[in-house]
């Protein structure tokens, strides 16, 4: 899945990096309690697609990590 973020195109796992790094490179489960994902879930969508364990997200996820980015980003300005 891709997102868009102002003009360029992340895959989930770079979107979630991004957040991390908006975020002052908060631990994942910092993360994940700000973005209300459960921890297990949000370290799923961070692995890479050919992982057993990679995970790909919904909307509502997708939606919830958009929210905070955008938060955290305008608090860094």
């Amino acid at each position: 899945m891709y997102w868009i973020i102002g003009m360029t195109e992340q895959s989930q796992r770079e979107l979630l990096h991004t957040l991390k790094a908006a975020l002052n490179d908060v631990s994942w489960d910092e993360v994940a309690k700000q973005t209300e994902i459960k921890p297990r879930t949000l370290k799923s969508y961070v692995l890479p697609t050919e992982s057993n364990g990679h995970r790909g997200m919904d909307k509502f996820v997708r939606d919830a990590v958009e929210r905070v980015l955008k938060k955290a980003q305008k608090k860094g300005k």
